[in-house]
């Protein structure tokens, strides 16, 4: 079966080639440098090893490793990059993950042509396929031509047995398809988008009924349209319809409707939607946008790691500078809501502000600023008999209730000295959240959260060294709880043998106090860059914590980090 799909897949690139290649604006051939190989390799790899301990027992692997590196080989014409990356940080996880730790990917390059071979990932819509691992292979054809094509096909999910997995919940393996086909003009975009994918059925040859893990099949369809035929307008909208099969090992649908037809649906098949729209508008400097975003309840594709389901959001944005262009303000509000269906017993609508502001005062001395308010309303819908049977419930007390949050930042920028060779930088920043219940905020309910930081950096030019050093208070009010942190650090660098070797050299403290407890944390980093014939680095690290607490428990760890580059 796999054979016959492979096949099939082989013979469709076939055909495609042939048609791009046959409607391809005419190109001019070098023959001169057609022949000569311009063979070159370029690239780099890393070597990075951690070491740690602790007098305290955690889960943390004393020994990791990662060699990482890319690759690109050209010659002729054509261009091959090629990504690996390898580790043991999954081995020592007392599970299997249902992906690859160990990645290598290879794509070569051709003019417009361009494929992805190994651990890869492909990008088609943040409704279809959005950057999901697979093991398999993809090819992108971009020629000169209106139209446009991806393909991708492979292993999304390893199979993993219940007493391998995480959590004792196992995994089917999983193969996925997809294509996207795109006609692009100089004024607008038309796009069509497929994917597909299914669980293997045979790969688990046990499976508990508690855990509720069944086959799933997917499949996915999404038509894009971007234009900007209006001046200084654009507009982009894109629809897709998820067909998903929470269990192919159902029957199949009694309702035999056509569409059931075509996605030979079982009883447990379900058809959602979601859709996009949004543009923008240019009136001289100012930009205004608005957006439209409505995603039926349980939507989901395979294709997409998480996703955000059964939420309608509107969002209008503007942007605009001031003062001789010294000042520029961005804001956007924007309304959301959830139980599209209205068969959740509460419903929730938000609403989100936030305002933006940077202004450059003077050469040396820059302001930001921003300010985010979000309320979420909650109406819990109370069954009637509810109330009847329980009287200790109080509908004016659990019909309504509201979340408010706040968040504001505030940043000043200050240069200064000979040639600026010192800087200072203070933030402001300050969090509240307040739960509103029957239109009261009872105690308890609200929590503030500040923090003040000030740094200042000095750079001794002459002797090639820097000093940097910061000062940081954070207070907390949680409900009827009270703590507060401060904490100050500071650091040394210098450059050394001809400003090959760059070493640091920095300290800190910080103490916390609460009102059951408090607790203090002692630390020193040592950091060495040494950079040899301008192709090797060498970097080592060493960090070591000192915790003490009220409460007779102490906790010192040391982590020693080695990294080797080398880039040709």
């Amino acid at each position: 079966m796999r054979l016959y799909n492979l096949n099939c897949w082989l013979k469709l690139v076939i055909v495609l080639l042939f048609l791009f290649t046959k409607n391809t604006y005419s190109q001019q051939v070098d023959l001169e440098n057609f022949y000569k190989p311009n063979f070159k390799v370029t690239g780099g790899i890393n070597a990075n090893t951690v070491f740690y301990n602790s007098n305290q027992q955690n889960s943390r692997e004393p020994f990791t490793y990662l060699l990482s590196g890319n690759l690109n080989v050209s010659a002729f014409s054509f261009n091959i990059p090629i990504f690996y990356s390898i580790t043991n940080q999954g081995n020592n996880l007392g599970y299997t993950a249902p992906f690859d730790f160990n990645r290598i990917c290879i794509m070569p390059k051709y003019k417009w042509i361009k494929a992805y071979i190994g651990n890869v990932n492909m990008t088609f819509s943040p409704y279809t396929l959005n950057g999901f691992p697979f093991r398999g292979a993809g090819i992108e054809l971009t020629p000169r031509s209106p139209f446009k094509i991806s393909l991708m096909g492979g292993q999304l999910l390893k199979a993993v047995s219940e007493s391998d997995a995480l959590g004792g919940v196992p995994v089917y393996e999983r193969f996925g398809y997809g294509t996207k086909i795109g006609f692009e003009k100089e004024r607008y975009k038309i796009g069509w988008i497929g994917f597909y994918a299914k669980d293997n059925e045979n790969s688990l040859s046990f499976i508990d009924n508690d855990k509720g893990v069944t086959p799933k099949e997917n499949w996915v369809n999404s038509f894009t349209f971007n234009t900007s035929l209006i001046k200084d307008l654009t507009f982009n909208v894109e629809y897709a319809l998820s067909v998903l099969t929470d269990n192919t090992l159902a029957d199949s649908s009694s309702r035999r409707s056509y569409r059931d037809r075509i996605f030979s649906a079982k009883e447990n098949t379900s058809y959602l939607n979601a859709f996009n729209v949004n543009f923008d508008y240019n009136i001289q400097k100012t930009r205004v946008g608005l957006t439209y975003e409505r995603i039926d309840p349980n939507y989901n594709t395979l294709g997409v790691m998480y996703f955000n389901n059964d939420l309608e959001n509107i969002a209008l944005r503007l942007s605009r500078p001031f003062y001789r262009d010294n000042i520029n303000v961005s804001a956007s509000l924007g309304y959301q809501r959830d139980d599209l269906a209205h068969n959740k017993k509460q419903s929730s609508k938000r609403i989100v502000g936030a305002v933006n502001m940077n202004y450059k005062i003077t050469d040396q001395l820059n302001f930001t600023g921003s300010y985010s308010n979000f309320s979420t309303y909650t109406n819990k819908k109370l069954d009637q008999f509810e109330l009847i049977n329980n009287p200790n419930v109080v509908a004016a007390d659990t019909l309504n209730y509201r979340q408010l949050s706040q968040n504001a930042n505030l940043n000043f920028t200050y240069s200064f000295g000979q040639h600026k060779n010192q800087n200072m930088n203070f933030n402001y920043s300050i969090a509240g959240q307040a739960n509103e219940q029957g239109g009261i905020i009872r105690i308890g309910q609200a929590s503030t959260v500040q923090n003040y930081n000030l740094m200042h950096t000095i750079n001794f030019q002459d002797v090639k060294a820097a000093l940097n050093s910061s000062i940081n208070y954070t207070n907390n009010q949680v409900g009827v709880f009270d703590n507060s942190s401060v904490g100050a650090s500071i650091a040394i660098s210098k450059k050394l043998l001809k400003e090959k070797l760059n070493s640091n050299f920095g300290l800190l403290y910080n103490n916390t106090q609460s009102d059951v407890n408090s607790s203090s944390v002692f630390g020193l980093k040592f950091n060495n860059n040494y950079t040899l014939l301008q192709k090797h680095n060498f970097a080592l690290g060493l960090i070591s914590m000192f915790r003490t607490s009220t409460n007779k428990t102490s906790n010192n760890d040391i982590m020693l980090n080695f990294n080797y580059g080398y880039s040709f």
